[in-house]
């Protein structure tokens, strides 16, 4: 078989494997957008912090808003005088973790990497909000927070089974084109690239190449559910399981718009200090993980 025919071949069997989930995904988050998360998120978030923090880091695992529309909401309970520690770790995990892509995670890299995964958003999530909880507002927030910044948080849809296609159809077009893309970028490094270089540069446990990894998912990473065929085929040509969790980990929040999207908001220099502490997370989560 010629290297053409065998990475569409690899990719063909690995989109039709991969496929269900992300369908699955796509439906599941699409549903919650119907439901009243915007007000539930205030109620937890104001309460006591050893339970508000928790439950935002919860609430931002299983909201299906992406970061974009996550800030305005954000930004208006800030305003409202919410605490600004649940609210930073609602933004964090759901920057970090969603309903789709924990579940194409489960179906691409197997249940033991997708809640690897899942729980060490969430252990991140309750550790920044902890730390925030400590902190001065006056150091965290935005000296160009203003008024007029605010955007009022959009109503809740009504359901109709039309807008919930519609809507599922747009958001699987989106997302399938970055899956279609890792599938193929997936195949070429099967086939293309030697498994003893990925195996020398990833595999194993050393800290190095955890970071190195880690380090990798900030360029490398561009959508949740892409990036999924391309670890899986880092894994089978001899990636350790530790440096993909870090490179998952790293990557998603540490991509320009989200950074972004976190700098209406935050200081800059929390912003930096952020991305640090994300990366050094990361690789400890990856060194941990390794263990078992």
């Amino acid at each position: 078989m010629s290297p053409l025919l065998a990475i569409l071949h690899l990719a063909a069997v690995e989109l039709w494997q991969l496929l269900p989930y992300v369908v699955l995904g796509v439906l599941a988050s699409e549903g919650l957008r119907y439901t009243p998360i915007a007000p539930l998120i205030e109620r937890v978030c104001r309460r006591h912090p050893a339970v508000a923090i928790p439950g935002a880091a919860v609430l931002g695992i299983v909201s299906p808003l992406c970061t974009y529309g996550t800030v305005p909401l954000v930004l208006q309970l800030l305003r409202a005088g919410v605490p600004i520690a649940p609210l930073a770790t609602f933004l964090s995990a759901s920057s970090l973790m969603n309903p789709q892509l924990l579940l194409i995670s489960w179906g691409g890299l197997g249940p033991r990497i997708a809640m690897a995964r899942l729980a060490s958003v969430f252990v991140f999530a309750l550790l920044l909000g902890t730390v925030m909880h400590f902190l001065p507002l006056r150091w965290l927030v935005s000296a160009e927070l203003r008024e007029d910044q605010t955007q009022p948080a959009k109503p809740r849809s009504s359901f109709t089974v039309l807008s919930y296609l519609r809507r599922s159809g747009k958001t699987l077009q989106f997302v399938g084109f970055y899956v279609l893309f890792g599938v193929l970028l997936g195949a070429i490094i099967e086939v293309l690239v030697p498994g003893r270089w990925i195996m020398a540069t990833f595999g194993g446990g050393g800290w190095y190449r955890v970071l190195l990894a880690a380090l990798l998912g900030v360029p490398l990473y561009a959508c949740g559910g892409g990036v999924i065929p391309l670890i899986r085929a880092l894994i089978e040509q001899g990636m350790a399981p530790a440096a993909a969790l870090a490179f998952l980990i790293a990557g998603p929040a540490t991509r320009v718009p989200p950074l972004m999207a976190l700098a209406t908001i935050l200081r800059p220099a929390v912003v930096v200090s952020y991305v640090i502490l994300l990366i050094a997370y990361s690789v400890l989560a990856g060194l941990v993980f390794g263990l078992f």
